[in-house]
């Protein structure tokens, strides 16, 4: 009978843990009654390939176990979309393939007049494997622009588009969060550690967006003060983190945020901010999104760029309500190219003018923030009768978050031949980093670490390590072709997060740089 405890409690763990491939979540469906009377379908068309006439869908979809768009059928539509309209769609597949192989079409959108002025947008879904209706969404609004050209040049005369519908193919086709290798790839934005996300981090960085979009879903089955789940069709949060220009952090929540809540209720959805939470917490407490750059959001929006994370509700519910979920996504985006298109002018000059700002600035570094509670109500769906009522919570807003610790700005970190994958990962992130042919020889600021905290578990395929730190000033002699990481360009603000040991992304937090009390930090700050 021990024998059998065993091996039945052996199974449990197996079929409970990670494997290669195929990780679903379970499904728990809405009841009919919250369906209905929370979610009730829209009366709108669609022009995407699920809601084709002619669409037709494999059984995995009602279970939960796979999504809606094959990559075959979203390659086929992205290809009929570009060759219909040629004069300003071209369809291309990026030059470096997913873990497994796949490759990533792609769409870029743009007209010829004035392309130096424009605003730049990069717009991807299906991070998450796991999240159909944000790659959906893509297909939605290029179908809707095939259905209205003219609409679609209003935007083309002042914008130029990449749409990457599919950023997690593999991950797509195992229908889980992950990619094939079970990291997360919405993790991965500053240790770097898979090809892949490089690989997008690098086109990316080259394409240098003033505007990104992230598409996501967050799970419709979590649920709070034992009744209650989110109401919201759409949470959208803009990227938090304090080293992003104040000006763009501004136009982000002040112009672009708004546009987006009224984007989605003139189609009579609701909005939220986007929050985190734990469904045990007494009283309820939300969290709004963070500042951490390993999230696409935030590094995305620290090389300067107004970001947005949008999150429609639809994990653990296969293929329900698909068509809400998936007009979500779409009028989140249209709030973003709407704005962007009827503010162009402001929009360019605002972020052009605070990347200058940003290579020039000499403003200190915010290593690490916090945020306080106050009481709020919000919108959540009783799943007892299917009313959509208001709900007292504890929340913690990051609009913005309050800056804890700040270190002055360094004319720059020198970085030791030895520890060149460092300045790979930099130079990847979109930053210079110049190969000193002489070596280094002179005073910097050296962190000495005074705490060490590891964590008891791995997080992404790592150990976190919090530390703490004083500095000291030392005379140091380097080699030839160790690095010179200059805090004036574009992308500083990702530069920071990583070598700031103190911060909570940083690669001494990821163990890439393992370090215990008493060493002395083998990256330097020259002031």
């Amino acid at each position: 009978m021990a024998t059998l405890s065993i091996l039945l409690f052996a199974a449990t763990a197996l079929a409970q843990g990670t494997k290669y491939g195929e990780n679903h979540v379970v499904t728990q469906f809405d009841s009919q009654i919250v369906e209905q009377r929370a979610f009730p379908a829209p009366n709108v068309t669609l022009y995407s390939p699920a809601f084709a006439a002619n669409a037709s869908f494999t059984p995995g979809w009602t279970e939960g176990i796979e999504g809606a768009t094959s990559q075959a059928d979203l390659d086929a539509s992205l290809q009929d979309f570009a060759q219909k309209n040629a004069a300003w769609a071209t369809y291309s597949n990026a030059d470096f393939l997913s873990e497994e192989g796949k490759f990533f079409p792609y769409v870029r959108l743009a007209s010829s007049s004035n392309s130096l002025s424009k605003v730049r947008v990069w717009i991807q879904g299906s991070v998450h494997g796991n999240e159909p209706a944000g790659d959906e969404a893509t297909l939605a609004l290029l179908g809707a622009m095939d259905a209205d050209p003219t609409w679609a040049a209003g935007f083309l005369e002042k914008l130029e588009i990449i749409i990457l519908p599919r950023y997690n193919p593999d991950g797509n086709a195992y229908f889980q969060r992950t990619l094939a290798t079970n990291f997360d790839p919405n993790r991965d934005h500053t240790k770097l550690v898979r090809q892949q996300t490089r690989d997008i981090k690098q086109w990316f960085s080259t394409f240098a967006p003033h505007i990104a979009v992230d598409m996501h879903e967050y799970s419709a089955r979590s649920r709070y003060a034992g009744n209650y789940s989110n109401a919201a069709d759409g949470m959208y949060s803009a990227a938090k983190n304090l080293n992003i220009h104040p000006a763009i952090r501004e136009l982000a929540e002040t112009v672009f945020a708004p546009a987006i809540g009224a984007s989605l209720e003139s189609k009579g959805l609701r909005g939220a901010p986007y929050m985190t939470a734990s469904q045990s917490a007494n009283p309820v407490r939300f969290e709004e999104a963070g500042t951490d750059a390993k999230i696409g959001r935030n590094a995305m929006g620290l090389t300067q760029s107004i970001t947005f994370l949008f999150e429609t509700r639809g994990i653990g519910i296969a293929n329900q309500s698909f068509k809400r979920r998936t007009l979500g996504g779409l009028q989140m985006i249209l709030g973003v190219l709407e704005t962007a298109r009827d503010q162009a002018e402001e929009v360019y000059s605002t972020i052009e003018g605070a990347i200058k700002e940003v290579i020039a600035r000499q403003e200190p570094i915010v290593v690490t923030d916090y945020t306080t509670y106050s009481n709020r109500t919000w919108t959540m769906v009783d799943t007892r009768n299917g009313d959509v009522v208001k709900v007292p919570v504890e929340f913690a807003s990051t609009t913005p978050a309050l800056p804890n610790k700040t270190v002055a700005r360094p004319e720059g970190y020198v970085i030791p031949r030895a520890w060149f994958d460092l300045a790979e990962r930099l130079r990847v992130s979109g930053l210079e980093v110049e190969t000193l042919q002489e070596g280094f020889k002179g005073e910097v600021e050296v962190y000495n670490i005074t705490s060490s905290s590891l964590a008891r578990s791995y997080y992404e395929g790592a150990i976190l390590n919090k530390v703490t730190t004083d500095t000291l000033t030392q005379d140091v002699t380097l080699p030839s072709g160790s690095f010179f990481v200059k805090s004036a360009q574009k992308n500083a603000g990702l530069a920071f997060v990583a070598l700031e040991p103190e911060n909570i992304d940083s690669y001494v937090s990821f163990g890439i740089v393992p370090l215990e009390v008493g060493d002395l930090y083998p990256v330097f700050r020259k002031l």
